[in-house]
């Protein structure tokens, strides 16, 4: 039922809209849903229309308009959200809808009969608005709306409104006329007449016709111009008002008649009329034309010599309008008025020996209108409240005041510009000249000066962070500088915390220094100061190795590991730069940039010197740039003529067994020609890796396991590790691991595999004394010396940790898995080291659990991939 109304109301619209623009009466708007016309509302609306005003009347329509538009939405199939209440606490309602009498009985109609304290709603029973009543009341109120529209557009309706207006202009002559009168009062046009065409300036030709017989007797009928319909009284061929061509008369058809023959009878003379007096409203306006284009003449001619319009008016006006130009009198009489003029302000009681300049002078006559007392009166006081003003700003020279104002012919802006030019003046020489910019005083009794010399020197934010700073400085016991203040206070405003900033203390010489004399490293939070920062990093430089360059604190970073390495010497560099001496700075560069030839393949250290160069030859020769020397490329021992044209293999081979020097030194001989090589930088040390597996590189200070070559670090990079210190992650077949076990077991692991040993104790060796060189730390120094533990029989005249590191080597040597001879627990450790699920199934026994780790140990977790594999 609401979406059959709706449509309907959406029709019904529609059909009045188009009627508005049609002729047509509202009772046919009306026709389709009512058989009998609306009760007196037409009558009633006509009837008031003329004791009410336009606005009111547009008022209403839009108050009508608004409660047309509640009943459409109470009709719609899709009512708004908040359709059970009207609020008439809005402006708007109150200025249409409450402001009409009814308005709020016609929301009663559509149902709104619950009264709110903010305004209508539905009662709380009703859950669904009647829709038949709803449309009838909105077809009326449409109805009403609509009449009142057409009313509100009709011709007879905008003549009322023009004659409610209070004045009108007319459109030919452009003169504002009463709202009463319905012509004009200069050329009585009538009100609503529009505006005549322009008059062409040339006559349009017109074809040669014989001109029409004029009657005597039709001389004084007057005719109504069909153009601006003002009435002629003149027999003239054109419009006295528009200028238009008057229109011809209808031809009369002529009838001829014979000769007639009756007497003729003499024609009597006619005694002229006396001319019409003429109008005294169009001699004035063609007297004020004559004037306007006079000004306007002479105006053009004061241009074209140099004179303003104003001085053209007020000379027209003092010369009186005589033969003499205004002009031309102007460039004579003028200059002597305006000297007039500063006469008489001088003779003035209040004038005290003032002297105006013409430009005062000039201004103070024109604004009189020509009047030399008046304009000698008036320049007096603009004089006097100049000088007031300048005097308000600081300048209390009265003298002084006057004499500018003189000059710059009274301009107050000009005037100031003077005065404040001596003032600027050492602002002038100190911003052009050379010379530093003097230092702030900060104990000056001008703090103002102070503040305004810190906001334009120092660029601070606002007023309130300078005098902070000042108060800062003021302090007694605040060993501040001034730009250590200043920098502070742009960071904060806070008073407590700007004395923290100043104030850190040093934790290497416990000394308070400000925190822009403070330097941290971006590895750490650590901040020490300038002096000490200095100090570390040129001991680091010129004594220590490149990865001591850490901070003096903490220590940190770990630079260990390469990735972090690059990342962290990229920022320190920049840091260095500024706090060290040149020649230790180039020193820095040094190591920094043999630290990264490390890393290149070609890269190699002579086995004599321990120098470090890259190598792009193809030969095993290999000689030193610095000590001369010749070493092999491949294995870094040092050259004999043997090692031509034989492999090191080869090479060691026919060494064990022509060389009685080796074959004296043994296993120990073995040991220092297998000994450790560092896997970052490459350098190789003749040194067995008993003891303590953890070695550090003296050429990179790289941390790694002399076993497997795994890096030690404090900052490990495997997720499942929970151990916190320096560490590191060893395979299986590591030394680490396999020193614990004894020779005869690991013997039997070599055997397993039908790998050969020795046990004899070589010929000419120390009897009972291991001879193997290793790493000591002694007093804080590391040194090379050796072993000198008891030898054991059958270990080959080696200790026993010694030997157990040979048999290890052969090992790794032949790459052999020892997890066959693992026994229950160590297989089961080994697990849980690895990560390997150790979960034993449901009813599983010892005989099927234990095969099945050990397989899955060996499938599962590889050998190390770093430990060295040389035979």
């Amino acid at each position: 039922m609401a979406s059959i109304h709706s449509n309907q109301l959406e029709k019904v619209r529609c059909h009045a809209e188009a009627c508005l623009h049609s002729t047509g009466s509202v009772l046919e708007i009306r026709c389709p849903f009512f058989c009998q016309p609306l009760s007196g509302s037409t009558l009633f609306y006509l009837c008031s229309l003329s004791c009410q005003t336009i606005g009111s009347l547009q008022r209403l329509s839009t108050a009508l308009n608004i409660l047309e538009k509640y009943g459409c939405n109470l009709t719609s199939s899709s009512r708004p959200k908040y359709w059970r209440t009207v609020k008439h606490n809005n402006p708007v309602f109150r200025a249409t809808v409450d402001s009409i009498q009814g308005g709020r009985a016609v929301l009663c109609l559509y149902g709104y009969s619950n009264q709110q304290p903010d305004g209508l709603s539905f009662p709380d029973v009703v859950v669904e608005p009647d829709i038949e009543k709803v449309a009838a009341v909105t077809l009326e109120v449409m109805s009403l709306r609509m009449e009142l529209d057409m009313l509100l557009k009709s011709p007879v309706l905008s003549v009322f409104s023009l004659c409610m207006s209070p004045e009108w202009q007319c459109k030919s002559c452009t003169v504002v006329n009463a709202g009463s009168s319905i012509l004009c009062e200069v050329c009585e046009r009538p009100r609503l007449a529009t505006k005549p065409p322009a008059t062409p300036t040339h006559p349009l030709p017109t074809p040669n016709r014989p001109a029409a017989p004029v009657l005597d007797c039709c001389s004084s009928i007057p005719w109504v111009c069909q153009f601006c319909t003002y009435v002629n009284y003149t027999p003239a061929s054109v419009c006295e008002m528009c200028d238009l061509p008057r229109p011809e008369p209808a031809k009369m058809p002529v009838k001829l008649h014979p000769p007639s023959q009756v007497k003729r009878v003499p024609v009597l003379s006619v005694k002229p009329k006396d001319p019409p007096m003429e109008d005294p409203d169009l001699r004035r306006q063609k007297l004020m034309r004559e004037e306007g284009l006079k000004l306007i003449e002479l105006i053009r001619d004061g241009e074209k010599k140099g004179v303003s319009p104003e001085e053209v008016y007020t000379g027209m006006r003092v010369s009186g309008g005589g033969n003499i130009l205004p002009c031309d009198w102007l460039k004579a009489e003028l200059p002597h008025l305006l000297d007039q003029i500063c006469a008489m302000a001088e003779e003035q009681p209040r004038g005290g020996g003032v002297t105006l300049s013409r430009a005062e002078a000039k201004m103070a006559w024109l604004s009189a209108g020509g009047e030399t007392e008046r304009a000698a009166r008036q320049s007096l006081r603009d004089r006097h409240a100049k000088v007031k003003e300048l005097c308000s700003l600081g300048f209390n020279d009265e003298a002084r005041c006057q004499e500018v104002l003189r000059q710059n012919g009274g301009e107050v802006r000009g005037a100031l510009s003077l005065l404040q030019r001596p003032l600027l003046e050492p602002f002038h020489q100190r911003m052009w000249s050379d010379q530093p910019e003097p230092t702030i005083d900060i104990n000056h009794p001008d703090k103002q000066r102070v503040c305004r010399r810190l906001l334009a020197v120092y660029d601070l934010p606002s007023w309130g962070r300078c005098e902070l700073a000042l108060s800062l400085l003021q302090e007694r016991t605040a060993p501040y500088s001034l730009d250590d203040v200043v920098q502070a206070v742009r960071e904060s405003q806070d008073r407590d915390f700007i004395r923290r900033v100043l104030a850190k203390e040093c934790p290497i010489c416990l000394s308070e220094f400000p925190h822009s004399k403070m330097q941290s490293l971006t590895s750490c939070q650590c901040s020490v100061c300038c002096g000490c920062f200095q100090q570390h990093f040129t001991i680091a430089v010129r004594d220590k190795h490149i990865r001591d360059m850490v901070c003096p604190v903490c220590w940190e970073p770990d630079i260990n590991d390469p990735e972090h390495l690059n990342s962290y010497f990229s920022t320190l560099d920049i840091q260095l730069r500024e706090c060290l001496e040149p020649e230790v700075y180039d020193l820095f560069h040094k190591k920094l940039t043999e630290q990264a030839l490390i890393k290149d393949p070609k890269f190699l250290w002579c086995s004599h010197c321990s120098y470090g160069f890259i190598y792009d030859g193809d030969q095993l020769k290999v000689t030193c740039f610095q000590c001369r020397n010749s070493f092999c490329a491949q294995c870094k021992k040092p050259w004999e003529s043997q090692h031509g044209g034989l492999s090191c293999e080869q090479y060691q081979s026919w060494k064990r067994e022509n060389d009685p020097e080796y074959q004296r030194q043994g296993l120990a001989g073995y040991l220092r020609d297998n000994g450790i090589t560092c896997p970052n930088c490459r350098f190789q040390y003749a040194l067995s890796k008993g003891g303590c597996m953890h070695f550090c590189c003296s050429q990179c200070r790289y941390q790694f396991c002399s076993g497997c070559n795994n890096p030690f670090h404090t900052t490990c990079a495997v997720i499942q590790c929970s151990v916190t210190g320096l560490h590191a992650h060893h395979p299986r077949d590591c030394l680490f691991y396999l020193r614990d076990w004894e020779p005869v077991r690991l013997q039997a692991l070599l055997q397993n595999k039908c790998v050969e040993f020795n046990t004899n104790t070589p010929p000419g060796t120390q009897a009972g004394m291991c001879g193997v060189i290793e790493q000591k730390d002694e007093g804080g120094q590391q040194t090379d010396s050796a072993c000198g533990a008891q030898t054991q029989p059958g270990h080959a005249g080696l200790c026993e940790k010694h030997y157990r590191e040979y048999l290890v080597s052969l090992i790794n040597g032949h790459s052999i898995d020892p997890a066959p001879l693992f026994n229950a627990n160590e297989l089961v450790l080994a697990c849980r080291r690895y990560q390997v699920d150790d979960a034993r199934g449901e009813m599983e026994d010892d005989v099927t659990y234990y095969p099945r780790m050990l397989e899955k140990l060996i499938d599962e977790v590889p050998l190390g991939d770093k430990v060295p594999r040389k035979k």
